[in-house]
């Protein structure tokens, strides 16, 4: 009876599809070609439904007097290429982080939000409660995601976790630039150790350099921020760790090492012997630059990165004038270079405006188009055509400097990539391309602050940590202009372990200890 059935079933379906074939047990052949054009049948599919574009909202920073606008042909071309609608928040940067800290309070964020200060307390403690997506698992499904630098991405995790796409910048970029006209008017040779480097700047700053007659030069420049560039670049010469010195799990402030004391001695004398400018504590960073440019001093410490640019402001002033820049001093410890984080600011993903996991997987799929060498060179030179063209396969812009950073502006906020995929500017000036390759060589001899990661995990770093580094940063002025002694420079030690230093270092020990057990 099964039998039957099975075989009523099939000349059934045959009937209906075939109308010309019969079913009779006796044809087998007429049965077999019918059931034969059966199975060529097939149910109609239905239309794949195009997704519509994904409607992004992204909170992010501007550094110009107006907001950026996002309603020009690259952005529009931006959006067309990434299949988005995007809505940009744009904060003045002088006002975003007190708007990322509101934004959590009252959990009215967007769909993607720039984070510039990642281990400030209230975002910290907002991503630990689960405000935010974890975003680790699921970066090895996107090709150029999961090639991003694991380095990176270890100082960015919290709790062990990965909850952020950290916006690239170098780690090497810390470089010594000189006035080679200088150095050539003097007759003297590029420096290669901290005493060859101490002796160029007295030079620079007593033996009228610039041949004016006037004793109006000083030998290298700083500004308020002694953290900024002047202490790392020296403390680096004499082998001072890069923050924190890590040894057998316990770790120990860079200011409490040897090796920072001698660098402050080292700064102490320039400044004692004027070959310093002698107002750096009340001196912006803008207005070292600018003076730097304008013929006040022959060393400058700071980033390879605009050294063409520099180049430039200095021979608009003077066209005779000449920079240089230096590979490395060799110091105690050999070269090296304090790294920097190798990021400038996070993108995170908050679950209150993202809810399912589909829609979390197109947006890491944006940023993982945004990495493809088109996106980096729109991002980068807008539209061929509009904003650039090419000359032997080389960027040329179209138009003043003016017009093309009107129409790019606010694009490189949304850049992950780390700019190895730009396209070429033609008559790249030679320090600029000499810069760019010495950043790329110092990672070699880049020295890491082992203590980053942990800066998330320590409460009490979190809580303290501006308060801290600023006993620490005012002792260091204090020693340099000889307010203090070396007995004083050890109760400032003293100091800041009484402020909470001593409780970090407990805490850093712990998650340390931790993480090595993971």
């Amino acid at each position: 009876m099964k039998k039957r059935a099975y075989h009523t079933a099939i000349c059934t379906l045959v009937t209906l599809s075939v109308l010309t074939v019969g079913c009779s047990g006796d044809k087998g052949q007429q049965q077999g070609e019918a059931l034969a054009a059966a199975s060529t049948i097939t149910t109609p599919k239905t239309p794949d439904v195009k997704q519509p574009p994904l409607k992004l909202s992204i909170m992010a920073t501007y550094y110009t007097p107006q907001p950026p606008s996002n309603q020009n042909d690259i952005w529009k071309k931006l959006q067309e290429i990434t299949d988005t609608q995007i809505e940009m928040t744009w904060v003045p940067r002088s006002a975003y982080d007190d708007k990322v800290s509101v934004s959590i309070a009252s959990n009215d964020l967007p769909k993607v939000m720039l984070a510039l200060n990642s281990s400030a307390p209230p975002l910290v403690n907002a991503i630990k409660s689960g405000l935010f997506w974890e975003i680790g698992p699921y970066l090895k499904d996107y090709k150029n995601l999961s090639a991003l630098s694991k380095l990176q991405f270890e100082s960015t995790k919290i709790q062990g976790k990965t909850y952020s796409l950290y916006r690239s910048r170098p780690l090497a970029r810390f470089g010594v630039t000189y006035r080679k006209d200088w150095l050539d008017n003097l007759n003297l040779k590029e420096p290669k150790t901290p005493e060859d480097m101490y002796n160029v700047m007295k030079a620079f700053a007593k033996n009228d350099p610039d041949k004016n007659g006037k004793d109006d030069t000083y030998g290298v420049l700083a500004f308020k921020d002694g953290q900024g560039y002047l202490i790392p670049h020296i403390a680096s010469w004499f082998g001072a760790p890069n923050g924190w010195k890590e040894e057998n799990g316990q770790f120990t402030p860079d200011f409490m090492t040897n090796e920072y004391l001698e660098a402050l001695k080292y700064i102490r004398r320039l400044y004692d012997e004027k070959l310093l400018n002698q107002d750096f504590v009340v001196t912006e960073e803008q207005q070292m630059n600018t003076m730097f440019n304008q013929g006040k001093a022959g060393i400058n410490l700071g980033l390879f990165d605009d050294v063409g640019k520099q180049q430039m402001e200095v021979a608009k002033l003077n066209p005779n004038a000449k920079i240089a820049i230096l590979d490395t001093i060799t110091g105690t410890k050999g070269q090296r270079v304090w790294a920097q984080p190798g990021y400038t600011g996070v993108f995170l993903f908050p679950k209150s405006s993202i809810k399912t996991e589909e829609e979390l997987k197109r947006i890491l799929a944006f940023f993982d188009r945004l990495q493809e060498q088109d996106a980096v060179n729109m991002l980068t030179w807008g539209l061929e055509g509009k904003q650039y063209k090419l000359t032997n396969g080389q960027v040329e812009k179209i138009g003043g400097d003016e017009a093309f950073d009107k129409d790019t502006l606010g694009l490189g906020e949304l850049r992950i990539d780390d700019g190895s995929k730009e396209l070429v500017a033609t008559g790249e000036n030679p320090l600029t391309t000499k810069g760019k390759q010495l950043i790329k060589d110092n990672v070699k001899i880049a020295v890491v602050n082992p203590a980053l990661p942990l800066y998330f995990e320590s409460p009490t770093w979190s809580q303290k940590s501006n308060e801290l580094r600023k006993i620490a940063s005012d002792g260091a002025v204090k020693f340099i202009m000889n307010k203090i002694d070396e007995n004083e420079w050890k109760k400032v030690q003293e100091d800041w372990k009484k402020a909470g230093g001593d409780k970090v270092l407990t805490e850093f020990a712990e998650s340390f200890a931790k993480s090595k057990t993971k």
